[in-house]
């Protein structure tokens, strides 16, 4: 109903009761979108607490070290104090190689047996200050001086003597000393030591050759004594077969060891 100016109703006409419904229906609506965009916000924070709570879990849910095991993390790792070993190839020597608290096991080719040779070529005595490279005679395959050189290579004068026991047979040193060579790279020589000792008052150099790659049982700079172990007996650098090449050097000068050797060898 209308107030009328003169204090009478006035009844409403049809226009005024048209926007009046439609004010109604706009109201209504207005209402509804309200109540949805609230509902749709109450929503989504819920989903989004709903998404969180399984992340929170996961680190929660990780067990933390024991006070154990956390000592032994911040442990540093032990080192073994024992002598390491090796072994090279597939077959070893019978003679184990020991220095330093390094021990090598020396290969041996195939067919190879120590003292497979031996011959009244001279005798040794193992309780002289001068000793043979080896503790019994063995056969002589080429002597000191002029010779038939056995290769187009070699040569025609032989500074030594060809010992031939056999592929593998220990070398012993001829007298007490200091080594000044020994190298798996000698050249024509393959793999060589020498040793200089003083006999008699007389620098005297002994030399040892064509031995078995990495048997050499000795370093530059150390002192051995007569009968200490040298090397294996092989066939390295210019070589026609398994033999120790022998050289007797006093003064530097290259002698045959079976005339310089002997007087001074107690047998």
């Amino acid at each position: 109903m209308i107030a009328g100016t003169a204090g009478h109703d006035i009844p409403p006409t049809r226009r005024r009761i048209r926007e009046r419904a439609a004010a109604a229906q706009q109201a209504a609506h207005a209402a509804r979108r309200q109540s949805r965009a609230r509902w749709l916000r109450r929503r989504g924070v819920a989903l989004v607490a709903m998404a969180a709570v399984p992340a929170l879990a996961v680190p929660l849910s990780l067990p933390s070290p024991s006070p154990a095991e956390a000592l032994a993390a911040q442990q540093p790792e032990t080192v073994s104090s024992q002598p390491q070993s090796l072994t090279v190839g597939d077959r070893a020597a019978p003679v184990v190689l020991d220095r330093d608290g390094f021990s090598a096991s020396v290969p041996l080719p195939d067919g190879a047996e120590p003292y497979a040779f031996t011959a009244a070529t001279f005798v040794n005595d193992p309780a002289s200050p001068v000793q043979w490279p080896f503790t019994t005679g063995v056969p002589v395959s080429s002597p000191f001086g002029y010779r038939i050189p056995p290769c187009s290579s070699c040569s025609s004068y032989h500074n030594g003597v060809d010992l031939t026991p056999g592929m593998g047979t220990s070398i012993q040193a001829m007298a007490d000393g200091v080594v000044t060579v020994a190298t798996d790279e000698g050249g024509s020589y393959g793999t060589y030591v020498v040793i200089q000792h003083e006999i008699d008052g007389q620098l005297v150099e002994s030399l040892y050759a064509h031995l078995i790659e990495g048997s050499i049982a000795l370093e530059v700079g150390e002192r051995v004594r007569v009968g200490q172990l040298v090397g294996l007996v092989g066939n390295t650098g210019l070589s026609t077969g398994a033999h120790l090449h022998f050289e007797v050097r006093p003064d530097g000068e290259p002698v045959d060891p079976f005339v310089w050797l002997p007087p001074r060898v107690r047998s």
